[in-house]
């Protein structure tokens, strides 16, 4: 990868699915090597803090995602925008510090910037910085206006109209907001899913447990790793599925023989046609260690052909006698 101009800055348990739809939103404007987001591009054996302090060194726009959690808070210790070994307060004071840098805050949801008062010294100076706001009820002109900031801040003229890119960032908020509710769901499932891999219940395909699967999705430029994690005895299935990196829960699910089906729906956002309930129809059979699925996507406000993938357990999830 290249030198990025744009560096993402977040704090997971704050703006996770954030990050994932800001970021796919600047990679169709700006192209990956102009975009780093740490998921993405620090790799297996690489120092993280090394590699995250050389890209924000070189980038031109730092954006600091800033959800209602991003200092940090924690029950019994001061927050974490405090320690000197945080990452999110080493990458935002690296962007303050470096000439010429161009740091603006993002506040998500109804967030509020953070007062000097609460932040360490060398984060002060964020607290005076106009910031942009990017909410769920309006996202995709909220991005649009992202975007252009952006675009003025590198120098460069402005794009085209929307088109793709509104549809796929409208889908992304949603499933921001989603995982917000799945998560809970995931945290009880894997809580369960050791004492279920350890017996495969009489005539059920052994699907219980976590999946993941590169998915290159009908429109340009979109390929994500995609996480499935499925429970259940007998015909049932219920888990969770990820759309665009980002989980939401298992609907209509059963296990059929070698097959297995599920649903899950999105929330279209502001399309063509208004707001609208967008389903992605599920279908996959076991064959050997692979679920072979296709996937098709009904309803909003663009056709979709269906999308084949593979799938394949995770390491750590793989049954007893099968690891």
């Amino acid at each position: 990868m290249g030198q990025p101009k744009i560096f993402i800055s977040y704090r997971r348990d704050d703006a996770a699915g954030y990050a994932r739809a800001v970021n796919d939103a600047l990679v169709r404007r700006f192209g990956a090597d102009g975009v780093f987001i740490d998921v993405d591009d620090i790799h297996a054996g690489q120092p993280f803090s090394e590699v995250i302090q050389r890209s924000v060194g070189g980038s031109a726009v730092l954006l600091a995602l800033i959800g209602k959690r991003w200092l940090g808070e924690r029950e019994g210790a001061p927050p974490r925008i405090g320690d000197d070994a945080d990452f999110v307060r080493r990458e935002v004071a690296a962007g303050l510090a470096a000439s010429g840098m161009r740091v603006v805050p993002v506040l998500l949801d109804g967030a509020t910037m953070p007062a000097a008062a609460q932040l360490p010294p060398d984060l002060c100076a964020l607290a005076g910085r106009n910031a942009i706001e990017l909410d769920n009820t309006r996202f995709a002109a909220d991005m649009d206006h992202l975007l252009r900031e952006v675009e003025g801040a590198l120098g460069e003229a402005p794009s085209a109209p929307p088109t793709r890119r509104s549809f796929a960032t409208r889908w992304m908020v949603v499933a921001a907001l989603a995982a917000l509710v799945v998560a809970a769901v995931v945290f009880e499932l894997r809580s369960s899913l050791t004492a279920e891999q350890s017996r495969a219940p009489s005539g059920r395909i052994a699907v219980n447990g976590e999946w993941r699967a590169q998915v290159d999705y009908d429109w340009p430029g979109a390929r994500h790793v995609e996480r499935f994690v499925f429970a259940g005895e007998g015909d049932a299935l219920h888990g969770s599925a990820s759309f665009l990196g980002v989980a939401r829960g298992v609907l209509e699910g059963a296990v059929d023989g070698a097959q297995l089906r599920f649903v899950t729906r999105t929330s279209e956002i502001g399309g063509t046609a208004g707001d609208a309930t967008v389903v992605h129809r599920y279908r996959a059979q076991l064959v050997g260690d692979e679920l072979r699925f296709v996937m098709q996507t009904e309803g909003g406000s663009s056709a979709h052909v269906p999308v084949e993938f593979v799938a394949r357990r995770s390491a750590a999830s793989a049954p007893a006698g099968n690891r």
